[in-house]
């Protein structure tokens, strides 16, 4: 096996002579490339359909930004980069074809900038699975952030305490980044570390196959890995044990789990929680080994038993790289969650207004059972409003959509999100509410949102914690109310 990996992707070569043109730059998946960039010297360009935050900010580092999609706003000699939500026949693309420019998917970039000569970082740290990506790789920059190890680190969401989805650490050094599964361009990567926290179906518009596509994404994944490299995953995720059990013989296991719970060779790395309990509002501690030696205490405060996984896995990723392990569990401690992520976006009525990224059925029910154990300690009710995200998405997890609200006390569901798919008849958030067994759900068009806003400020407790759910625009429902 080559010290390199065997994943192909296009060439993509960065000077400083060339603009890089961003189709849609703010989005989550490219102003972060944009940002780190910009910061790093390379002219930068961009547009999409509204000036927002992110653009005002790439603009004040030096990008040149335009709002709306025209051919004149892409440079004459640029390398293009698109994500996989462009349509082939926006103006922008149209015009770099005609003029002959390189066009690449924005993975090719994260890519080069993640593992390629132009950053050239050393140790390369990639985040995988179906759910948690996002936190785990915030945790993991954190940590390694706190043990002053000064990683580039590049999320799907905004770090907490940093304001940005991106950061620009030290040259030559540490790069963590979150890579995506879901429309296969999770092969295009080779770090030096791997974290698969676990494999579920999920992006059925692209793995129609069903799990057995994403499991085999995963596997030609790992088997392209570099000499040397390490999988650090998750022992009680059946599917992802089953992967890393037939790991090729240059890539080196190590095990990670919530209790002492191992399979698999004695000879493995492994690191586990012991004696983890509840404190406050939801949140955990717990005692952190590597194999049989106690490495010390975590404690956190964001709610969630999965939360002591993801973080539990930054330590195992920074103890394999000699962090100081006090340095990020208090690094950890003061971590309050990745934008989107069971954010806490107000109060209202003494109770929590969370907005969270939740669009999967597992997502949902690992979400809501959080929510349940930190209103219990006020005796609080768990509302949540959910937003489904895309047709194929609702259509392939319907049964298990209608059993993952167990844990709400009330259930507002609204209009799919549909992510440029078509609608399909029954296959819609109104119908989702008729056939619900859920004792107290209710449909909410999507224009009847601001009267929802009304409804809930009447109706929210002390102790209530009110959850937005959903990978759409459902994100701005919960944001900026007052009483």
């Amino acid at each position: 096996m080559s010290s390199t990996s065997t994943h192909a992707t296009p060439a993509l070569v960065l000077s400083k002579e060339t603009p890089v043109h961003f189709v849609g730059v703010a989005g989550i998946g490219m102003s972060g490339l944009a940002k780190l960039l910009v910061e790093s010297g390379y002219r930068v360009s961009g547009s999409d359909q509204l000036e927002t935050p992110v653009t005002q900010a790439l603009v004040a580092q030096g990008a040149t930004i335009s709002v709306g999609h025209q051919g004149e706003h892409v440079p004459n000699n640029a390398l293009v980069i698109v994500s996989s939500a462009i349509d082939e026949q926006n103006p922008e693309i149209l015009k770099a074809r005609q003029a002959n420019l390189p066009i690449f998917h924005r993975s090719t970039l994260l890519r080069e900038i993640f593992q390629g000569s132009s950053f050239a970082h050393q140790t390369t740290v990639g985040v995988c699975g179906t759910h948690g990506k996002t936190t785990i790789t915030g945790m993991t920059g954190t940590a390694l952030h706190g043990a002053g190890l000064e990683p580039t680190i590049i999320a799907g969401g905004i770090l907490p305490g940093m304001g940005t989805n991106a950061v620009l650490g030290r040259p030559q050094g540490i790069a963590v980044a979150e890579l995506d599964e879901s429309d296969g361009t999770l092969l295009n990567y080779g770090p030096t570390h791997s974290i698969i926290a676990n494999i579920e179906l999920d992006h059925a518009d692209h793995y129609t196959n069903g799990l057995q596509g994403v499991i085999e994404t995963f596997r030609t994944y790992t088997h392209g890995l570099p000499q040397g490299s390490t999988v650090l995953y998750n022992v009680l995720c059946q599917t992802t044990q089953a992967l890393c059990a037939t790991l090729p013989s240059h890539v080196e296991p190590v095990m990670v789990a919530m209790g002492d719970v191992f399979t698999g060779s004695e000879r493995h790395t492994r690191y586990w929680l012991k004696n983890f309990r509840l404190t406050q509002r939801g949140c955990y501690q717990g005692y952190v080994y590597k194999n049989t030696r106690m490495l010390g205490e975590l404690n956190l405060n964001v709610p969630g038993r999965h939360n002591l996984f993801n973080a539990l896995a930054a330590l195992a990723l920074g103890d394999l790289l000699e962090a100081d392990f006090d340095a990020m569990a208090d690094a950890l401690r003061d971590f309050t969650g990745m934008g989107r992520r069971f954010e806490k976006v107000g109060e209202l009525n003494g109770a929590w207004l969370v907005d969270d990224y939740a669009h999967h059925p597992t997502e949902v029910t690992v979400t809501l059972g959080a929510a349940k154990e930190a209103v219990k300690q006020q005796s609080g009710r768990v509302i949540a409003i959910f937003q489904p995200h895309r047709y194929s998405r609702l259509k392939t997890f319907w049964q298990e959509f209608q059993q993952a609200f167990g844990d709400a006390d009330r259930l507002y569901v609204t209009d799919v999100y549909a992510a440029g798919e078509p609608g399909e008849p029954g296959i819609d958030g109104e119908t989702f509410c008729q056939k619900s067994k859920h004792p107290a759900c209710e449909y909410v068009p999507r224009s009847d949102w601001e009267a929802l806003r009304a409804k809930l400020k009447q109706e929210i407790q002390p102790g209530d914690i009110v959850l937005s759910l959903g990978a759409g625009d459902v994100t701005g429902l919960l944001r900026g109310m007052t009483a």
